[in-house]
């Protein structure tokens, strides 16, 4: 293999994780369409299970092997607010015109999605201002982590109420661990700010 083979090959390679953070877009629209379309709930859990695994993954490859990039920030926070955001709307629009939600369900909801309901404006500034994206603390991956099972359990319990007995814990976790991210992260915005 040449020069020219090797430099595709790597190229290609170093790209994987921003593949699988557009992966998690297409997927998100999929699991929003699931849910509008009143699918099975299984199937909609399966594929955002599978579209959460694309976030761990491709952060874990992008650290592991040097392949960060600004793009690769950007890309994944605006996957990650797809799938995540998207789900959530969906979830409560669709499943609340079906009087389906109870009041407690909605506090879950709000529990669960704390981190994005705080920093949601400040990130969307960051986004935009050209300034950068922080850099992921571990608080925030530890909220993503209860995230991915929080929310499938809340879309769970609708169907199976046994599942509340997950997704309530879960959802207080969120809720704390949450708002401690979005505290960090607006803070890390402020500083990058400043820098800038």
């Amino acid at each position: 293999m040449g020069d020219k083979g090797k430099n595709i090959g790597k190229a290609i390679t170093q790209n994987i994780p921003n593949f699988l953070s557009i992966s998690r877009i297409i997927l998100a629209f999929v699991v929003i369409f699931l849910i509008v379309t009143n699918q099975s709930v299984i199937e909609i859990v399966f594929l955002f299970s599978l579209a959460a695994f694309t976030d761990f993954l491709d952060g874990q490859l992008a650290r592991r092997f040097k392949w960060e990039s600004e793009f690769g920030r950007k890309a994944d926070v605006l996957a990650d607010r797809f799938l995540w955001v998207g789900t959530a709307v969906a979830f409560l629009t669709v499943f609340g015109i079906e009087g389906q939600l109870k009041w407690f369900d909605g506090i879950q909801l709000m529990l669960i999605m704390s981190r994005e309901i705080v920093s949601m404006p400040f990130a969307l500034i960051a986004f935009f201002s050209g300034k950068g994206i922080p850099k992921v603390r571990f608080i925030a991956k530890v909220t993503t982590l209860f995230q991915g099972f929080a929310l499938p359990s809340l879309i769970l319990s609708i169907v199976y109420p046994s599942w509340i007995y997950l997704s309530l814990p879960l959802g207080i976790v969120c809720g704390i661990t949450g708002f401690i991210s979005a505290m960090y992260y607006i803070q890390d915005i402020k500083k990058k700010g400043e820098k800038v």
